[in-house]
């Protein structure tokens, strides 16, 4: 990729928040933010996110791979257990993050876990996650971070989490800040994901055309960053 460097930014996908590392060029970046929608968008036609998310992920996991994203580290979904109650969430999402990522992986999904805890409820990123990564007392999202090897590879740590909640003392409001109890059910799982430029790129084009109009509507990036 011969595009300049770009900054750090980080977006609200749909039920994904995606953090975009400085070196990710302008075409790489948006590589990522459309096959992240377009895997959410496949399953979510599929399978009911929230109440339906084993095979939800099932069927967003095929649609990565099927454009060309190849897995190269797995861990599978398991219960995340908090080291006290109540708790929140967002230091589950990055240890869970964190054990497919290295630090500079970790420091930029740590500032868009913040950055998206302390945006304003009224911001449009903020409206657009509280509305697609939960429902009722169950929610299913994603926390991803992409990097540009120097070699031009693009790599995507992605993070994929759900949760059901049991305890009736819980009460969900906006996601970061809700308060979890030990009875409620956390799910995380992570990946790591190399791009195969020889399948995606003929499919680059096809993929926009696909997205349309949907990629404005349910894509917003999330200011704040640091």
């Amino acid at each position: 990729m011969d595009e300049a460097v770009v900054d750090e930014a980080v977006v609200v996908d749909c039920g994904s928040l995606v953090g975009l590392s400085g070196g990710v060029s302008e075409q790489h970046r948006k590589d990522v933010l459309l096959s992240v929608l377009l895997a959410q968008l496949v399953a979510n036609k599929k399978f009911a996110r929230h109440t339906d998310a084993v095979r939800w992920y099932e069927s967003y996991g095929e649609t990565l791979e099927r454009v060309g994203w190849i897995v190269k580290e797995h861990e599978g979904f398991a219960r995340q257990h908090p080291h006290e109650v109540p708790y929140r969430i967002g230091p589950l999402v990055l240890r869970t993050l964190g054990r497919v990522s290295g630090d500079a992986a970790v420091s930029l999904a740590r500032a868009a876990v913040r950055a998206l805890t302390e945006l304003d409820p009224a911001d449009r990123a903020a409206e657009l996650f509280e509305d697609q990564a939960h429902f009722g007392r169950a929610g299913n999202f994603q926390l991803a971070v992409a990097e540009e090897e120097a070699d031009g590879l693009l790599v995507v740590r992605l993070g994929r989490f759900r949760f059901r909640v049991v305890d009736e003392a819980t009460e969900v409001g906006r996601l970061l800040h809700t308060d979890f109890r030990a009875a409620d059910e956390f799910v995380g799982g992570a990946q790591v994901l190399h791009l195969n430029e020889d399948v995606y790129g003929p499919l680059r084009d096809e993929i926009a055309e696909k997205l349309g109009a949907r990629v404005g509507a349910l894509v917003a990036p999330v200011g704040g960053v640091r």
